[in-house]
C-alpha cells in the first residue's frame, strides 16, 4: 500500500496497559517483529513489522472513556486495551465539524503527531469509537490483506442503518450487500464489513480488526498457549476460517486464513 483514498481504514494500533506484554504476545502470535520509536515525544510508542513491512503499532494506553471498554465488567477497572481502526482523511479539521453535526462525539481533536500526519479519535452515535489520519510523512500500514497484516476491519454495532447515515456523511463510506452482510465500500472498493453486536463477547459497539494468518486453528490454538483467550473458536465463514479472540488485556481481535 503506498496510499490510501479517504475514507479508507489505514492505520492500527493498539492501545496497552503494558506494551511490554503484548510485544512479547503478538510476536509471538503473528510472527512480528516490534521496533520501539526513539523520539522521546514518542512515548514508548513502538511499531510492529512483518516481512520488513510495517503493519500496526502498540502504545501505553492512555485515553479512559466508556467508548475504549467494549468487553464490560472486567475492563471496569484501569485503562483497558484495544485496537483502535484510523480512516484517511485529506482534511482532520472539516471532519472534526461534520462529526458532531452527525451527533457523533469528540474524544481527541486534531493533533500533529511529530510530521508523521494529523489525528484525531472520535465515537459514532451507538459508542463505537475510531481515530482518522491526515497523512503527512506516514502514509499508514505499508501491507494489508496479506497473513501477518490486518484483513479486514468490522463495525460491531447495535444499529446498522444509524451508522451507514454517519459514515456516509463523516468519512463517504458506502454501504453495499456483500459475503456475509453490508460491507463499507469507497469508490466501490470494499474496505470492511458490519457485525451485529453480540455475536461475540462484546457489550459495546466498536470497530473490530481481523489479522490474516496462515492456519486459523493453530493461531488460535498458540494464542492461548501465550495467555489470551478465545471467544468464539475456528469456524467456517463467507470470508475464511476465522476465529474471535481476545489478548492477555482483553483487547478483542479476530485472525482469519
Amino acid at each position: 500500500m503506498t496510499t490510501y483514498a479517504p475514507g479508507s481504514p489505514s492505520w492500527f494500533d493498539l492501545g496497552s496497559p503494558d506494551v511490554a506484554a503484548s510485544v512479547a504476545f503478538y510476536t509471538g502470535l503473528l510472527g512480528w517483529t516490534a521496533t520501539e520509536i526513539s523520539e522521546p515525544e514518542a512515548g514508548g510508542y513502538t511499531t510492529f513489522h512483518h516481512d520488513g513491512k510495517l503493519v500496526a503499532a502498540v502504545a501505553y494506553h492512555q485515553i479512559d472513556t466508556p467508548y475504549h471498554r467494549p468487553y464490560g465488567p472486567d475492563q471496569q477497572q484501569g485503562m483497558p486495551a484495544i485496537w483502535t481502526v484510523y480512516f484517511t482523511t485529506d482534511d482532520a479539521e472539516a471532519l472534526d465539524e461534520r462529526v458532531p453535526k452527525a451527533a457523533g462525539e469528540t474524544i481527541m481533536t486534531p493533533m500533529e503527531v511529530m510530521g508523521l500526519g494529523r489525528m484525531a479519535v472520535y465515537a459514532d452515535p451507538a459508542g463505537a469509537a475510531f481515530a482518522v489520519w491526515e497523512p503527512m510523512a506516514m502514509q499508514g500500514a505499508d501491507v494489508m490483506g496479506r497473513p501477518g497484516s490486518v484483513r479486514w476491519v468490522e463495525l460491531v454495532t447495535t444499529d446498522a442503518e444509524g451508522a451507514a447515515s454517519f459514515y456516509r456523511d463523516t468519512l463517504g463510506l458506502t454501504t453495499a450487500p456483500g459475503a456475509g452482510g453490508t460491507v463499507w465500500q469507497v469508490e466501490g472498493r470494499t474496505v470492511g464489513g458490519v457485525r451485529k453486536l453480540g455475536e461475540n463477547g462484546a457489550v459495546r459497539p466498536y470497530w473490530a480488526v481481523t489479522f490474516g494468518v496462515a492456519d486459523c486453528d493453530e493461531t488460535a490454538r498458540r494464542a492461548v498457549e501465550l495467555g489470551g483467550s478465545v471467544e468464539n473458536p475456528p469456524t467456517d465463514t463467507p470470508l475464511g476460517r476465522r476465529a474471535d479472540l481476545l489478548d492477555p488485556h482483553g483487547a478483542g481481535f479476530s485472525v482469519l486464513s
